[in-house]
């Protein structure tokens, strides 16, 4: 600390072409080391400067492939003008969202009760010294814009009011204290445990999108948890209304634009309803979360298809993100020329390249690949997707996506993110071991993976966020790291009935529950600042949400009766909060149904339950596991008896899958 300390004080006296992010380990952070702006990372260092100055906090959050964020730093941040409007009257404070996601999800949180504006980034937030809101917002732009202020008239604005008006602050401080406390409240929820499934697809429902698949409008985003609890809620209860939703909504991804149909992968989200242009981000939680998704619902309903988009994501994902068995964050939506240039093809190029590799049915190809003269992203440029006029796939499409790809390896590739970050690579690594349902190689090559996860972020038992390449991790872990981890072990454990994994993941569990509950809440770090967890299934799983599963799982894997009436406890505790939202908060609906309806678990010896691993994947019930036990045949249990035993696993199959109707409490 006190090395920072020198450091910020000898760039203020003498100057400097950077800041003091420059000695951060963040990608995004040293993206912004050299702006004219003089920004501090989040530290107690910075926050203390700013209450012994008496200057108020510009506080700005985003990260390395965020467009917005590349946006408003050419606009604003290497503006020499609001540059030394900040310097002169601010303490300007980064924050990497990836590096610090507690951070960024208290002000996510506290900007959609203040404002009732979609969330994004960047999140850009005036506070007062004592870090209380004072303005807060997403991306603001350099000047006046659509009745907005913008930086060059809000900075001069806010330091007036802080200066001259300090009643006025305090008034605007204590109201917005006021409207958070107010939405926080939560009611008791009048919805029974017979109605929480259909409420829930209910207003799934309100969301989704008739005309295209998917749910909200624009932008849209895969909202994968989502889907998977539609699809459970379908498995337990026969909800035809939520099986058609999720059909519908893969179906449109896979064709759409969302999908990367020349290299692979699913972009962040789709710009506009019908998936056709998506923002060119590649998040390793999409793939991850997708990856599963696809998995589960081929099991349920093959189709070829969807074979390929996981096993063509992996493969793309392990060549763009892959390092040493581990994988980097995030490939950028900005290429060299602009927004997707690498991934987007003009007419003419396409048209020259099909000719030369002898595509005779050019015109068609074309068409069905949606490559017009127009375009239809920018500048009469187009975004590969399937045009669904087609009854049938043309002749020589998979031979003109070939080509496609090689124009593209003409181009620079954008920038990727390399930090490895442990939650993100356990969501990753956790989706291999399930694809392993295609190639049974994935489970070795899952588990080698994990391996090496643990090396690298679990050092002489302090579990870290993360690591930058080849340096040494820095960052303690915070909540959704130990149970992403967590999650992985225990999915480890059943693909391999290595005991050590389940047992490892109990000790992290215990871990988790020490650090990160208190006072009958659960908060995502385990530091000062003290960030509330919640509920909100979004961009990827709500690691809370996803704790209560791993609680079941360990408690029914391990027959720890005490642990299972706990994590009951728990859900009763946070039943009314989860169920205020209950379309936000997905895996935490499942959690609730799974208390409710009770795991079931299969054993037998560990190569009967390793040769009956695909079998096991088509239990027509979400909540079944499997666990070693010395004996040749196989037995059904739930959290009270093993109602079944029998030589024959068909058999065993039909027991749990006529059982599951009398499975509730």
């Amino acid at each position: 600390m006190k090395l920072l300390s020198i450091l910020f004080t000898c760039i203020l006296l003498f100057g400097s072409s950077t800041n003091a992010l420059i000695n951060s380990q963040s990608p995004y952070l040293l993206q912004h080391a050299h702006n004219p702006v003089n920004w501090y990372p989040w530290s107690d260092i910075a926050l203390q400067k700013a209450k012994d100055e008496n200057k108020l906090i510009f506080l700005s959050i985003g990260y390395s492939t965020c467009h917005w964020c590349h946006v408003m730093e050419e606009e604003s941040f290497e503006n020499t003008e609001i540059a030394e409007l900040l310097n002169q009257d601010f303490i300007s404070i980064k924050v990497d969202k990836e590096q610090m996601p507690h951070i960024d999800t208290h002000f996510q949180h506290t900007l959609s009760l203040l404002k009732e504006q979609r969330k994004g980034w960047p999140l850009s937030a005036i506070l007062t010294p004592n870090q209380e809101i004072l303005y807060i917002t997403t991306y603001i732009p350099p000047t006046d814009s659509y009745g907005v202020d913008g930086m060059k008239t809000l900075v001069p604005k806010m330091v007036k009011l802080y200066r001259n008006n300090k009643d006025r602050v305090a008034k605007i401080v204590e109201a917005n204290k006021k409207i958070i406390l107010k939405k926080s409240v939560v009611e008791k929820s009048t919805i029974k445990k017979s109605e929480i499934a259909n409420q829930y697809v209910s207003l799934m429902k309100k969301r989704y999108d008739k005309i295209y698949g998917g749910f909200d409008r624009n932008p849209k985003f895969p909202l994968a948890t989502h889907m998977k609890t539609l699809l459970d809620i379908y498995l337990l209860e026969n909800n035809q209304e939520a099986l058609s939703m999720v059909k519908s909504s893969l179906k449109a991804m896979s064709t759409g634009g969302i999908y990367d149909h020349v290299e692979g992968g699913f972009y962040r989200y789709s710009t506009y309803s019908d998936w056709i242009i998506p923002h060119f981000e590649k998040m390793l939680y999409t793939q991850a979360e997708l990856i599963s998704l696809y998995v589960k619902f081929y099991i349920l309903f093959p189709e070829p298809r969807y074979k390929a988009i996981v096993l063509d994501t992996i493969k793309e994902i392990d060549k763009r993100l892959g390092y040493k068995g581990l994988y980097f964050s995030a490939t950028d939506a900005d290429s060299k020329n602009g927004e997707g240039r690498y991934f987007v093809y003009s007419y003419e190029e396409v048209l020259s390249a099909f000719k030369k590799a002898n595509i005779k049915n050019y015109e068609e190809v074309m068409e069905y690949l949606d490559i017009t003269e127009i375009g239809n992203f920018d500048e009469e440029l187009s975004n590969v997707h399937q045009n669904t006029g087609f009854d049938n796939e043309p002749k020589n499409v998979q031979k003109a996506l070939h080509v496609l790809k090689k124009l593209r390896l003409k181009r620079d590739f954008p920038f990727v993110d390399k930090k490895i970050l442990t939650g993100w690579n356990s969501l990753m690594i956790k989706s291999i071991f399930i694809a392993s349902y295609f190639d049974e190689s994935f489970t070795f090559k899952a588990e080698k993976s994990m391996r090496e996860l643990l090396k690298k972020v679990y050092i002489k038992g302090v579990l870290y966020h993360g690591f930058y390449l080849d340096k040494e991790a820095v960052d303690k872990a915070v909540l959704e790291d130990y149970v992403f981890l967590i999650d992985l072990l225990q999915t480890a454990y059943m693909y391999t009935q290595n005991r050590t994994y389940l047992s490892l993941a109990g000790y992290l569990q215990k871990e988790t529950l020490a650090k990160f509950y208190e006072n009958k809440k659960f908060y995502l770090d385990d530091t000062k600042f003290r960030a509330l967890a919640q509920y909100g299934d979004k961009y990827y799983v709500s690691p809370l949400s996803e704790f209560y599963h791993t609680l079941f799982t360990q408690a029914n894997l391990t027959y720890d009766l005490k642990l299972l009436a706990r994590t009951r406890g728990f859900l009763a505790d946070e039943r009314d909060r989860i169920l205020q939202h209950p379309d936000q908060a997905s895996q935490a609906v499942l959690a609730l149904l799974r208390s409710d309806y009770g795991d079931v678990l299969i054993k037998s010896n560990k190569k009967n339950l390793l040769d009956k691993q695909k079998d096991i994947l088509h239990i027509r019930y979400p909540f079944t596991l499997q666990a070693t036990q010395n004996t040749d045949k196989y037995l059904a249990c739930d959290e009270k008896t093993c109602f079944a035993i029998d030589k024959e696993f068909k058999n065993i199959v039909k027991y749990i899958e006529n059982y599951k109707g009398t499975i509730k409490q």
